[in-house]
């Protein structure tokens, strides 16, 4: 039988076109982290299945997404989910470490779980944490990160912010408290009716919308104020971000200009989490953020001409005509002055090798040539 290569659903190469612009998005955040003091981190894709599932019922849909190994060891094994159960292992293995504890990490994770729009089973996850500190100005200060972060990729944010004690109901309830911003009064009191009466499903909306704000938000508030971004950001009483580990402040980013529907990020305090995941009896107070790698480079592919070419990383590129050791000499000059240049090897066809570069989006060429080994000079052609 003929065999066809072909990628498992959920599972995708990435072009050189993909890739470099997934590089300089990366590379504008891993330059804010550290700016701010976060510290890479790397953690293992592969970890013990009992690590990855034993604070989850055996029922849990996370549970069930994990991608389970057996090694010829016939040890249980699974491919990470997420970046924050590595994390806390990572702090649960190192219980000398000095608090606070700030670090960020870039890295695949593996959801075996059905495959649509936005929901791929092996992505790309890029998260910030900050151990050991408690109050307003940490959350303030990731937030301020992630302004400056979004404007230097071109994109203006608007972050929603809200606070989990703000919803002290039941999972089910505040599912559906969290669509408030997507769906109809109408569809939300509907919703809600299938789990209280009418008259209270529309009171607990209208207690959400008029609740006063709480310290922990005035607090946010107030430091967002001082660093000068909450114009950025947008009061959200009944966010939720249905993760029910979130303690405290929690936030969503969005586009301004609404283009593209789907959160940009998220985040929020989660003082429990880290503690009962390692069961020492230790507090570990954490506040958090997650870039959504995958819509950010959505957002930056639906801008017209300036992603669209495979190659442009590559400064100049050199053909040489029976010259390729000068030719190679010349290029690596140029890198020392920190140019990328690319020696063209295809052979002598000039009209094939300016064709190439057309294709592959190269702006610049050179030949090399007798004339140009004997004068020492390379003129430079634009290739349009």
């Amino acid at each position: 039988m003929k065999f066809k290569p072909t990628n498992i659903k959920g599972a995708n190469d990435a072009s050189p076109q993909e890739q470099i612009l997934r590089n300089h998005v990366t590379e504008i955040l891993r330059r804010n982290f550290e700016g701010y003091g976060y510290l890479p981190l790397e953690t293992a894709n592969l970890n013990y299945l009992e690590l990855l599932t034993h604070k989850y019922d055996s029922d849990a849909e996370i549970v069930r997404e994990v991608y389970k190994i057996r090694d010829q060891g016939d040890r249980d094994l699974g491919l990470r989910y997420d970046l924050t159960v590595p994390f806390c292992k990572f702090i649960a293995m190192n219980p000398n470490m000095r608090l606070p504890f700030k670090r960020y990490e870039i890295g695949k994770v593996w959801r075996n779980g059905p495959v649509k729009s936005g929901r791929a089973r092996e992505f790309y996850q890029c998260d910030i944490d900050a151990v050991g500190i408690t109050g307003g100005h940490i959350e303030a200060e990731i937030i301020s990160m992630a302004v400056k972060c979004y404007l230097e990729l071109g994109i203006t944010p608007i972050i929603k912010y809200g606070n989990r004690k703000l919803l002290p109901y039941s999972d089910e309830i505040i599912a559906i408290i969290d669509k408030m911003a997507k769906i109809t009064h109408e569809e939300l009191v509907e919703e809600l009716s299938k789990h209280l009466p009418k008259p209270k499903a529309e009171k607990l909306l209208k207690d959400i919308k008029t609740a006063p704000k709480i310290d922990e938000i005035l607090e946010l508030e107030k430091s967002l104020d001082e660093l000068g971004v909450l114009k950025y950001c947008d009061y959200a009483p009944y966010l939720a971000r249905g993760l029910n580990y979130y303690t405290g402040n929690i936030w969503e980013i969005y586009t301004k200009d609404g283009n593209i529907t789907s959160s940009l990020g998220g985040g929020g305090r989660y003082d429990n989490l880290i503690g009962n995941f390692i069961g020492n009896g230790k507090n570990y107070p954490a506040v958090g953020i997650s870039f959504g790698l995958e819509p950010i480079m959505a957002v930056l592919n639906s801008r017209s001409g300036e992603n669209s070419t495979e190659n442009n990383l590559i400064d100049l590129m050199l053909i040489p005509m029976y010259t390729e050791s000068f030719a190679q000499q010349c290029a690596d000059k140029l890198r020392a002055q920190g140019k990328k240049v690319l020696v063209y090897l295809g052979g002598k066809n000039l009209a094939k090798a300016f064709e190439y570069a057309a294709a592959v989006g190269i702006k610049h060429c050179a030949v090399v040539g007798p004339d140009e080994v004997a004068g020492k000079e390379l003129i430079i052609k634009v290739v349009k």
